[in-house]
Protein backbone atom coordinates (compact mmCIF):
# COMPACT_ATOMS: atom_id res chain seq x y z
CA UNK A 1 0.00 0.00 0.00
CA UNK A 2 1.87 3.65 -0.90
CA UNK A 3 1.88 5.56 2.05
CA UNK A 4 -0.24 8.22 0.21
CA UNK A 5 -2.74 6.50 0.90
CA UNK A 6 -2.26 6.91 4.78
CA UNK A 7 -3.40 10.64 4.55
CA UNK A 8 -6.43 9.65 2.60
CA UNK A 9 -7.57 7.23 4.64
CA UNK A 10 -10.44 9.32 5.74
CA UNK A 11 -14.39 9.92 5.09
CA UNK A 12 -15.99 11.03 2.59
CA UNK A 13 -17.70 14.18 4.50
CA UNK A 14 -14.31 15.75 5.36
CA UNK A 15 -13.59 15.81 1.64
CA UNK A 16 -17.29 17.04 0.78
CA UNK A 17 -17.18 20.23 3.46
CA UNK A 18 -13.41 20.78 2.23
CA UNK A 19 -15.05 21.63 -1.33
CA UNK A 20 -17.91 23.81 -0.06
CA UNK A 21 -14.59 25.83 1.87
CA UNK A 22 -12.71 25.88 -1.42
CA UNK A 23 -15.61 27.03 -3.46
CA UNK A 24 -16.41 29.56 -0.76
CA UNK A 25 -12.97 31.02 -0.93
CA UNK A 26 -12.65 29.84 3.15
CA UNK A 27 -9.42 27.69 2.37
CA UNK A 28 -6.98 29.89 3.83
CA UNK A 29 -9.14 31.01 7.04
CA UNK A 30 -6.66 29.44 9.41
CA UNK A 31 -8.31 26.63 12.08
CA UNK A 32 -7.52 25.20 15.09
CA UNK A 33 -9.19 21.95 16.49
CA UNK A 34 -8.26 19.57 19.16
CA UNK A 35 -7.81 15.98 19.68
CA UNK A 36 -9.29 14.86 23.11
CA UNK A 37 -10.64 12.31 24.88
CA UNK A 38 -13.79 12.50 27.62
CA UNK A 39 -13.50 9.55 29.77
CA UNK A 40 -11.38 6.67 30.30
CA UNK A 41 -11.32 3.16 31.31
CA UNK A 42 -11.27 3.01 34.89
CA UNK A 43 -12.01 6.66 35.43
CA UNK A 44 -8.38 7.11 35.57
CA UNK A 45 -5.69 8.00 33.24
CA UNK A 46 -4.48 7.25 29.14
CA UNK A 47 -0.99 6.78 27.75
CA UNK A 48 -0.29 8.64 25.12
CA UNK A 49 0.65 6.81 21.92
CA UNK A 50 0.86 7.24 18.60
CA UNK A 51 1.80 10.95 18.04
CA UNK A 52 4.39 10.18 16.39
CA UNK A 53 2.93 8.37 13.75
CA UNK A 54 0.13 11.39 13.42
CA UNK A 55 3.35 13.09 12.20
CA UNK A 56 4.95 10.97 9.61
CA UNK A 57 1.64 11.65 8.18
CA UNK A 58 2.87 15.32 7.45
CA UNK A 59 5.94 14.52 5.61
CA UNK A 60 3.70 11.76 3.15
CA UNK A 61 1.54 14.58 2.78
CA UNK A 62 4.30 17.21 1.72
CA UNK A 63 6.89 14.75 0.20
CA UNK A 64 4.42 12.90 -2.01
CA UNK A 65 4.78 13.06 -5.75
CA UNK A 66 1.84 15.31 -7.26
CA UNK A 67 1.41 12.94 -9.73
CA UNK A 68 1.08 10.13 -7.37
CA UNK A 69 -1.22 12.36 -5.61
CA UNK A 70 -3.50 12.80 -8.57
CA UNK A 71 -3.46 9.19 -9.26
CA UNK A 72 -5.19 8.70 -6.33
CA UNK A 73 -7.43 11.82 -5.27
CA UNK A 74 -8.65 11.77 -8.96
CA UNK A 75 -10.17 8.37 -8.45
CA UNK A 76 -12.22 9.12 -5.76
CA UNK A 77 -12.63 13.03 -5.60
CA UNK A 78 -14.89 14.35 -8.75
CA UNK A 79 -14.34 17.94 -8.48
CA UNK A 80 -11.49 18.68 -10.72
CA UNK A 81 -10.67 22.40 -8.40
CA UNK A 82 -10.16 20.26 -5.15
CA UNK A 83 -8.44 17.55 -6.47
CA UNK A 84 -6.11 20.43 -8.03
CA UNK A 85 -5.73 22.25 -4.62
CA UNK A 86 -5.04 19.20 -3.11
CA UNK A 87 -2.23 17.92 -5.14
CA UNK A 88 -0.55 21.37 -4.77
CA UNK A 89 -1.30 21.42 -1.39
CA UNK A 90 1.77 21.08 1.35
CA UNK A 91 0.69 21.29 5.24
CA UNK A 92 2.00 24.90 6.09
CA UNK A 93 0.13 24.63 9.52
CA UNK A 94 1.38 23.79 13.66
CA UNK A 95 1.05 20.75 15.81
CA UNK A 96 1.56 20.81 19.45
CA UNK A 97 0.27 18.58 22.10
CA UNK A 98 1.21 15.84 24.31
CA UNK A 99 4.20 13.48 23.60
CA UNK A 100 4.34 9.48 23.15
CA UNK A 101 4.51 8.44 26.56
CA UNK A 102 2.67 11.13 28.72
CA UNK A 103 -0.33 10.42 30.90
CA UNK A 104 -3.16 12.34 29.78
CA UNK A 105 -6.75 12.88 31.79
CA UNK A 106 -9.95 13.84 30.12
CA UNK A 107 -10.75 16.44 28.23
CA UNK A 108 -6.39 17.85 27.75
CA UNK A 109 -5.94 18.59 24.66
CA UNK A 110 -3.78 15.53 23.40
CA UNK A 111 -2.96 17.08 19.93
CA UNK A 112 -3.79 20.79 18.61
CA UNK A 113 -3.00 20.95 14.86
CA UNK A 114 -3.66 24.85 13.77
CA UNK A 115 -3.52 25.40 10.14
CA UNK A 116 -4.89 26.55 6.93
CA UNK A 117 -8.94 25.27 7.06
CA UNK A 118 -8.79 22.13 4.45
CA UNK A 119 -5.49 21.22 5.69
CA UNK A 120 -6.50 20.74 9.37
CA UNK A 121 -10.09 19.40 8.16
CA UNK A 122 -8.63 16.44 6.52
CA UNK A 123 -6.46 15.41 9.06
CA UNK A 124 -9.49 14.34 10.88
CA UNK A 125 -10.00 10.74 10.66
CA UNK A 126 -6.74 9.70 9.97
CA UNK A 127 -5.63 11.23 13.36
CA UNK A 128 -8.75 9.74 15.23
CA UNK A 129 -7.51 6.49 13.65
CA UNK A 130 -4.28 6.25 14.63
CA UNK A 131 -4.57 7.91 18.51
CA UNK A 132 -7.72 6.02 19.00
CA UNK A 133 -6.25 2.76 18.38
CA UNK A 134 -2.68 3.64 20.01
CA UNK A 135 -4.01 5.14 23.30
CA UNK A 136 -6.27 2.29 23.80
CA UNK A 137 -3.41 -0.41 23.42
CA UNK A 138 -1.44 1.90 25.62
CA UNK A 139 -3.70 2.91 28.85
CA UNK A 140 -4.98 -1.01 28.60
CA UNK A 141 -1.16 -2.08 29.18
CA UNK A 142 -0.52 0.63 31.61
CA UNK A 143 -3.52 -0.96 33.66
CA UNK A 144 -1.86 -4.69 33.28
CA UNK A 145 1.32 -3.90 33.82
CA UNK A 146 0.89 -1.80 36.60
CA UNK A 147 -1.53 -4.99 38.14
CA UNK A 148 1.36 -6.99 37.69
CA UNK A 149 3.71 -5.35 40.23
CA UNK A 150 6.90 -5.38 38.63
CA UNK A 151 6.69 -8.75 36.99
CA UNK A 152 7.47 -8.44 33.35
CA UNK A 153 4.75 -8.50 31.11
CA UNK A 154 5.25 -9.47 27.27
CA UNK A 155 2.62 -8.48 24.56
CA UNK A 156 1.67 -11.47 22.49
CA UNK A 157 -1.44 -10.73 21.27
CA UNK A 158 -0.12 -9.66 17.07
CA UNK A 159 -2.52 -12.80 16.35
CA UNK A 160 -5.33 -10.87 17.97
CA UNK A 161 -4.78 -7.71 16.42
CA UNK A 162 -7.33 -6.11 13.36
CA UNK A 163 -4.59 -6.13 10.70
CA UNK A 164 -1.02 -4.96 10.08
CA UNK A 165 -0.72 -1.44 11.65
CA UNK A 166 -2.81 -2.91 14.66
CA UNK A 167 -0.13 -5.89 15.11
CA UNK A 168 2.73 -3.49 14.53
CA UNK A 169 1.78 -0.09 16.25
CA UNK A 170 -0.10 -1.94 19.17
CA UNK A 171 3.18 -3.86 19.68
CA UNK A 172 5.27 -0.62 19.85
CA UNK A 173 2.14 1.39 21.67
CA UNK A 174 2.52 -1.55 24.76
CA UNK A 175 5.81 -1.39 24.90
CA UNK A 176 5.78 2.27 25.67
CA UNK A 177 3.42 1.81 28.21
CA UNK A 178 5.15 -0.74 30.68
CA UNK A 179 5.30 -4.03 28.57
CA UNK A 180 8.91 -5.31 28.72
CA UNK A 181 8.87 -6.77 25.42
CA UNK A 182 6.89 -8.28 22.72
CA UNK A 183 6.77 -10.77 19.90
CA UNK A 184 6.61 -8.66 16.70
CA UNK A 185 9.45 -8.89 14.33
CA UNK A 186 7.99 -5.80 12.15
CA UNK A 187 8.10 -3.85 15.72
CA UNK A 188 11.35 -5.15 16.24
CA UNK A 189 12.94 -4.00 12.95
CA UNK A 190 10.86 -0.68 12.54
CA UNK A 191 11.36 0.16 16.08
CA UNK A 192 14.56 -1.41 17.25
CA UNK A 193 12.71 -3.37 20.38
CA UNK A 194 13.75 -6.68 21.02
CA UNK A 195 10.98 -9.43 20.30
CA UNK A 196 10.90 -12.37 22.21
CA UNK A 197 9.07 -16.14 21.92
CA UNK A 198 8.75 -19.43 23.51
CA UNK A 199 6.87 -21.94 21.40
CA UNK A 200 3.50 -23.25 20.27
CA UNK A 201 1.62 -26.60 20.87
CA UNK A 202 1.98 -27.32 17.29
CA UNK A 203 5.75 -27.21 17.37
CA UNK A 204 5.09 -29.58 20.09
CA UNK A 205 2.97 -31.71 18.27
CA UNK A 206 4.65 -31.65 14.76
CA UNK A 207 6.90 -34.69 16.44
CA UNK A 208 4.30 -37.21 17.26
CA UNK A 209 2.37 -37.35 20.25
CA UNK A 210 2.99 -38.32 23.89
CA UNK A 211 6.08 -38.71 25.51
CA UNK A 212 8.46 -39.46 23.37
CA UNK A 213 7.46 -36.54 20.49
CA UNK A 214 7.11 -34.05 23.28
CA UNK A 215 10.91 -34.76 24.84
CA UNK A 216 12.65 -34.81 21.21
CA UNK A 217 10.36 -31.80 20.82
CA UNK A 218 12.37 -30.12 23.79
CA UNK A 219 15.66 -31.28 22.80
CA UNK A 220 15.92 -30.52 19.53
CA UNK A 221 14.55 -26.78 20.64
CA UNK A 222 17.53 -26.40 23.09
CA UNK A 223 20.09 -27.69 21.18
CA UNK A 224 19.24 -25.44 18.14
CA UNK A 225 18.89 -22.65 20.54
CA UNK A 226 21.82 -22.38 23.15
CA UNK A 227 24.51 -21.53 20.92
CA UNK A 228 23.18 -18.38 20.27
CA UNK A 229 22.33 -17.64 23.91
CA UNK A 230 18.50 -17.50 23.04
CA UNK A 231 16.28 -17.52 26.24
CA UNK A 232 14.82 -21.07 26.13
CA UNK A 233 11.14 -21.34 27.23
CA UNK A 234 9.48 -24.84 27.01
CA UNK A 235 5.84 -24.65 26.67
CA UNK A 236 5.07 -27.75 28.60
CA UNK A 237 1.09 -28.18 28.83
CA UNK A 238 0.36 -30.05 25.44
CA UNK A 239 -0.54 -32.96 26.96
CA UNK A 240 -0.16 -33.13 30.73
CA UNK A 241 1.52 -30.18 32.18
CA UNK A 242 2.75 -32.24 35.67
CA UNK A 243 3.11 -35.65 34.77
CA UNK A 244 4.59 -35.28 31.53
CA UNK A 245 5.76 -31.87 30.41
CA UNK A 246 7.52 -30.57 33.43
CA UNK A 247 9.63 -34.17 33.95
CA UNK A 248 10.31 -33.67 29.63
CA UNK A 249 11.57 -30.28 30.41
CA UNK A 250 13.33 -31.10 33.50
CA UNK A 251 15.29 -33.86 31.85
CA UNK A 252 16.11 -31.93 28.34
CA UNK A 253 17.25 -28.94 30.19
CA UNK A 254 19.88 -31.49 32.49
CA UNK A 255 20.45 -33.62 28.96
CA UNK A 256 21.69 -30.58 26.94
CA UNK A 257 23.79 -28.99 29.92
CA UNK A 258 20.98 -26.30 30.67
CA UNK A 259 21.32 -25.00 34.22
CA UNK A 260 21.70 -21.96 36.32
CA UNK A 261 24.53 -20.91 34.67
CA UNK A 262 22.96 -20.46 30.74
CA UNK A 263 23.49 -17.02 30.13
CA UNK A 264 20.54 -17.08 27.96
CA UNK A 265 17.88 -17.30 30.88
CA UNK A 266 15.53 -20.39 30.54
CA UNK A 267 12.58 -21.95 31.61
CA UNK A 268 9.05 -22.99 31.07
CA UNK A 269 5.73 -21.64 30.05
CA UNK A 270 1.88 -22.54 31.11
CA UNK A 271 -0.78 -21.79 28.78
CA UNK A 272 -3.95 -23.81 30.77
CA UNK A 273 -5.39 -25.00 33.79
CA UNK A 274 -5.17 -23.52 37.65
CA UNK A 275 -2.09 -21.57 36.73
CA UNK A 276 -1.74 -20.67 40.66
CA UNK A 277 -1.64 -23.84 41.58
CA UNK A 278 0.45 -25.33 38.54
CA UNK A 279 3.11 -22.64 38.50
CA UNK A 280 4.37 -23.26 42.48
CA UNK A 281 4.11 -27.25 41.80
CA UNK A 282 6.00 -26.62 39.28
CA UNK A 283 8.34 -24.14 40.86
CA UNK A 284 9.00 -27.14 43.46
CA UNK A 285 9.98 -29.55 41.51
CA UNK A 286 12.43 -27.10 39.68
CA UNK A 287 14.25 -25.91 42.59
CA UNK A 288 14.61 -29.66 43.61
CA UNK A 289 16.03 -30.36 40.08
CA UNK A 290 18.35 -27.65 41.19
CA UNK A 291 16.97 -25.62 38.40
CA UNK A 292 16.36 -22.64 40.57
CA UNK A 293 16.93 -19.84 37.64
CA UNK A 294 14.39 -21.11 35.77
CA UNK A 295 11.76 -19.22 34.69
CA UNK A 296 7.60 -19.53 34.56
CA UNK A 297 5.98 -17.82 32.05
CA UNK A 298 2.05 -17.55 32.95
CA UNK A 299 -0.19 -17.15 29.59
CA UNK A 300 -4.01 -17.66 28.94
CA UNK A 301 -6.47 -14.89 28.17
CA UNK A 302 -5.12 -12.97 30.73
CA UNK A 303 -5.63 -9.33 31.97
CA UNK A 304 -5.09 -7.19 35.02
CA UNK A 305 -7.70 -8.85 36.75
CA UNK A 306 -6.46 -12.16 36.41
CA UNK A 307 -2.91 -10.86 36.95
CA UNK A 308 -3.90 -9.37 40.36
CA UNK A 309 -5.79 -13.04 41.04
CA UNK A 310 -2.76 -14.93 40.16
CA UNK A 311 -0.60 -12.56 42.28
CA UNK A 312 -3.20 -12.65 45.44
CA UNK A 313 -3.02 -16.88 45.03
CA UNK A 314 0.91 -16.36 45.80
CA UNK A 315 1.57 -17.68 41.97
CA UNK A 316 5.20 -18.25 41.29
CA UNK A 317 5.71 -16.30 38.03
CA UNK A 318 8.58 -14.80 36.43
CA UNK A 319 6.65 -13.12 33.45
CA UNK A 320 3.27 -12.36 32.14
CA UNK A 321 2.79 -13.29 28.15
CA UNK A 322 -0.68 -11.24 27.48
CA UNK A 323 -2.42 -11.30 24.10
CA UNK A 324 -5.67 -10.11 23.45
CA UNK A 325 -6.32 -8.25 26.20
CA UNK A 326 -3.89 -5.66 25.33
CA UNK A 327 -4.02 -6.49 21.66
CA UNK A 328 -7.50 -5.31 20.97
CA UNK A 329 -7.79 -3.34 24.78
CA UNK A 330 -10.34 -6.61 25.25
CA UNK A 331 -12.43 -5.00 27.96
CA UNK A 332 -12.48 -1.35 26.33
CA UNK A 333 -11.65 -1.59 22.61
CA UNK A 334 -13.23 2.15 21.54
CA UNK A 335 -11.25 4.78 22.56
CA UNK A 336 -13.61 7.53 21.91
CA UNK A 337 -10.72 9.99 21.34
CA UNK A 338 -13.21 12.93 19.24
CA UNK A 339 -11.53 15.93 16.90
CA UNK A 340 -13.18 19.46 17.56
CA UNK A 341 -12.80 22.72 16.00
CA UNK A 342 -12.00 25.50 18.56
CA UNK A 343 -10.93 28.83 16.98
CA UNK A 344 -11.03 30.05 13.21
CA UNK A 345 -9.50 33.42 11.98
CA UNK A 346 -8.86 34.13 15.87
CA UNK A 347 -12.51 33.99 16.54
CA UNK A 348 -12.58 31.26 19.73
CA UNK A 349 -15.22 28.81 19.00
CA UNK A 350 -17.68 26.43 21.04
CA UNK A 351 -19.75 23.32 20.53
CA UNK A 352 -22.82 22.63 22.82
CA UNK A 353 -25.07 19.93 23.62
CA UNK A 354 -27.64 18.29 25.89
CA UNK A 355 -25.31 16.02 27.19
CA UNK A 356 -22.59 18.49 29.63
CA UNK A 357 -20.14 16.30 29.08
CA UNK A 358 -20.14 16.86 25.28
CA UNK A 359 -19.92 20.80 25.35
CA UNK A 360 -16.00 21.36 24.32
CA UNK A 361 -14.04 24.33 25.35
CA UNK A 362 -12.88 26.78 23.32
CA UNK A 363 -9.67 28.56 21.87
CA UNK A 364 -6.28 27.49 21.55
CA UNK A 365 -4.83 25.96 24.49
CA UNK A 366 -2.07 24.66 26.71
CA UNK A 367 -1.82 21.99 29.40
CA UNK A 368 -0.02 22.58 32.53
CA UNK A 369 0.90 20.48 35.10
CA UNK A 370 1.22 21.13 38.94
CA UNK A 371 3.50 19.72 41.37
CA UNK A 372 3.55 19.04 45.05
CA UNK A 373 6.20 17.31 46.75
CA UNK A 374 7.65 16.10 43.71
CA UNK A 375 4.06 14.32 42.83
CA UNK A 376 1.38 15.30 40.68
CA UNK A 377 -1.85 16.49 41.99
CA UNK A 378 -3.19 18.64 39.38
CA UNK A 379 -3.30 19.97 35.42
CA UNK A 380 -4.61 23.15 34.26
CA UNK A 381 -5.93 23.92 30.70
CA UNK A 382 -4.88 27.72 29.95
CA UNK A 383 -5.56 29.92 26.81
CA UNK A 384 -2.47 29.74 24.72
CA UNK A 385 -2.19 33.82 24.97
CA UNK A 386 -2.50 35.83 27.36
CA UNK A 387 -4.08 33.78 30.49
CA UNK A 388 -3.72 35.39 33.72
CA UNK A 389 -3.21 31.85 35.45
CA UNK A 390 -0.34 31.35 32.83
CA UNK A 391 1.31 34.22 34.53
CA UNK A 392 0.74 32.85 37.92
CA UNK A 393 2.19 29.78 37.68
CA UNK A 394 5.29 31.32 35.93
CA UNK A 395 5.73 33.74 38.42
CA UNK A 396 4.83 30.96 41.01
CA UNK A 397 2.34 33.40 42.80
CA UNK A 398 -0.78 31.81 44.40
CA UNK A 399 -3.35 29.94 42.47
CA UNK A 400 -6.78 28.94 43.05
CA UNK A 401 -8.05 26.65 40.75
CA UNK A 402 -11.66 25.77 41.16
CA UNK A 403 -13.92 22.60 39.79
CA UNK A 404 -15.83 23.75 36.38
CA UNK A 405 -18.85 21.64 37.18
CA UNK A 406 -18.71 22.87 40.82
CA UNK A 407 -17.55 25.86 41.96
CA UNK A 408 -17.77 25.30 45.51
CA UNK A 409 -14.30 22.29 45.05
CA UNK A 410 -11.53 24.16 44.60
CA UNK A 411 -7.59 23.96 45.43
CA UNK A 412 -5.68 26.78 46.53
CA UNK A 413 -1.81 26.16 45.73
CA UNK A 414 -0.04 28.61 47.97
CA UNK A 415 2.99 30.64 46.26
CA UNK A 416 6.50 28.72 46.75
CA UNK A 417 4.74 25.46 47.57
CA UNK A 418 4.36 23.69 43.97
CA UNK A 419 6.37 23.47 40.95
CA UNK A 420 5.29 23.55 37.43
CA UNK A 421 5.91 21.67 33.81
CA UNK A 422 4.05 22.97 30.64
CA UNK A 423 3.29 19.40 29.10
CA UNK A 424 1.85 20.75 25.86
CA UNK A 425 4.85 20.56 23.56
CA UNK A 426 5.43 22.21 19.72
CA UNK A 427 5.99 19.05 17.04
CA UNK A 428 5.77 21.45 13.90
CA UNK A 429 5.43 24.91 13.68
CA UNK A 430 4.77 26.36 10.19
CA UNK A 431 5.22 23.33 8.85
CA UNK A 432 8.41 22.66 10.12
CA UNK A 433 10.17 20.40 12.70
CA UNK A 434 10.89 21.77 15.96
CA UNK A 435 14.89 21.13 16.99
CA UNK A 436 13.99 18.40 19.38
CA UNK A 437 11.37 16.44 17.08
CA UNK A 438 13.42 13.37 16.80
CA UNK A 439 14.47 13.37 20.66
CA UNK A 440 11.06 13.07 21.49
CA UNK A 441 9.90 10.63 18.38
CA UNK A 442 12.48 8.09 20.00
CA UNK A 443 10.00 4.75 21.19
CA UNK A 444 12.82 4.26 24.04
CA UNK A 445 12.50 7.59 25.32
CA UNK A 446 8.76 7.74 25.07
CA UNK A 447 8.97 4.71 27.29
CA UNK A 448 11.65 6.19 29.63
CA UNK A 449 8.79 9.45 30.10
CA UNK A 450 5.81 7.06 30.85
CA UNK A 451 7.67 5.22 33.60
CA UNK A 452 8.82 8.71 34.93
CA UNK A 453 5.75 10.06 35.01
CA UNK A 454 3.86 6.90 36.45
CA UNK A 455 7.01 7.59 39.36
CA UNK A 456 5.17 10.74 39.86
CA UNK A 457 1.67 9.63 40.39
CA UNK A 458 0.35 9.31 43.87
CA UNK A 459 -0.83 5.96 44.60
CA UNK A 460 -4.51 6.56 44.73
CA UNK A 461 -3.98 8.07 41.56
CA UNK A 462 -2.44 4.76 40.18
CA UNK A 463 -5.55 2.39 41.63
CA UNK A 464 -7.23 0.42 39.13
CA UNK A 465 -10.78 0.58 40.68
CA UNK A 466 -12.00 3.54 42.17
CA UNK A 467 -8.89 5.52 41.42
CA UNK A 468 -8.87 9.22 43.75
CA UNK A 469 -9.78 12.29 41.62
CA UNK A 470 -6.96 13.78 40.08
CA UNK A 471 -7.88 17.33 39.49
CA UNK A 472 -8.22 18.64 35.61
CA UNK A 473 -9.69 22.71 35.57
CA UNK A 474 -10.01 25.12 33.81
CA UNK A 475 -8.03 28.74 34.03
CA UNK A 476 -10.18 31.30 35.15
CA UNK A 477 -9.97 33.19 31.99
CA UNK A 478 -11.16 30.01 30.15
CA UNK A 479 -13.54 28.91 32.34
CA UNK A 480 -15.23 32.73 31.83
CA UNK A 481 -14.69 32.63 28.01
CA UNK A 482 -16.55 29.33 28.05
CA UNK A 483 -19.49 30.87 29.78
CA UNK A 484 -19.68 34.03 27.96
CA UNK A 485 -20.37 31.90 24.61
CA UNK A 486 -22.71 29.14 26.38
CA UNK A 487 -24.76 32.80 27.73
CA UNK A 488 -24.57 33.94 24.24
CA UNK A 489 -25.67 31.41 22.77
CA UNK A 490 -28.55 31.22 25.32
CA UNK A 491 -29.52 34.48 24.95
CA UNK A 492 -29.98 33.94 21.15
CA UNK A 493 -32.23 30.96 21.72
CA UNK A 494 -34.34 33.23 24.53
CA UNK A 495 -34.76 35.45 21.42
CA UNK A 496 -35.48 33.15 19.03
CA UNK A 497 -38.85 32.46 21.51
CA UNK A 498 -40.13 35.29 21.40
Amino acid sequence: MDDFLRVMNSDRYQYTESNVFLKEKMEEKIATFDMFFRKVEGNAFAVVSGVSDVLELIDIMNNTDKEKKRKYLSKVIHEEDLVDYLVDMEFTGSIKGLRDGEIAYPNEPVLTVTAPLIQAKILETPILNILNHQMAVATKTSRVTRAAKGIPVSAFGSRRAHGFDSAVKGSKAAYIAGCDSHSNLVAEYLYGIKSIGTMAHSYVQSFGVGEKAEYEAFDLFIKYNKAENHTLILLIDTYNTLEMGLKNAIKAFKKNGIDDNYKGGYGIRLDSGDLAYLSKKCRQELDKAGLKNARIALTNSLDEYLIRSLLDQGAEVNLFGVGDSIAVSKDNPCFGGVYKIVEIDGKRLIKLSNDIVKISNPGNKDVYRLFEDGFAVADLIVLSEKDSDTEKILEGNELVIVDENNRFNSYKFKKGSYTYEKITLDFITDGKKTADFDELMNVENSKKHYENRLEHLLKGHKRLENPHNYMVDLSMDLYHLKSTLIKKIKNQMEKLED
